[in-house]
């Protein structure tokens, strides 16, 4: 992070690499998918992208959660504070916060 609580640094890392890589397999999973002569096996695999896509964002998602629970916790911040540090309301800081908890 840089000096700012909510700015993450403009320098590249793995993690944006590996992000980059991920948009780009799945372009090219797209692409693949639209020049499948066979339109029935496209869409199966389409289905299967999709479910696997929502598999990955849904795990990313309780991975944020995670995360916040680790700032309040590192940070010792109420609710108020970690809302404020995150940069969204009380209502979704709780949400994040019970969202790590059920895992």
């Amino acid at each position: 992070m840089s000096e700012g609580k909510n700015v993450p640094s403009s320098k590249p890392t793995d993690l944006d690499t590996g992000l980059y890589a991920i948009r780009r397999a799945y372009r090219d999973a797209k692409a693949g998918l639209q020049t499948m002569p066979d339109l029935g096996m496209a869409y199966a695999i389409a289905t299967r992208l999709a479910d696997v896509i929502r598999e990955i964002a849904d795990d990313a998602a309780l991975t944020r959660a995670e995360m916040a629970a680790q700032v309040r916790d590192a940070e010792e911040l109420s609710l108020a504070g970690l809302a404020a540090r995150l940069g969204v309301s009380k209502a979704r800081a709780g949400q994040l916060l019970k969202a790590a908890r059920k895992e």
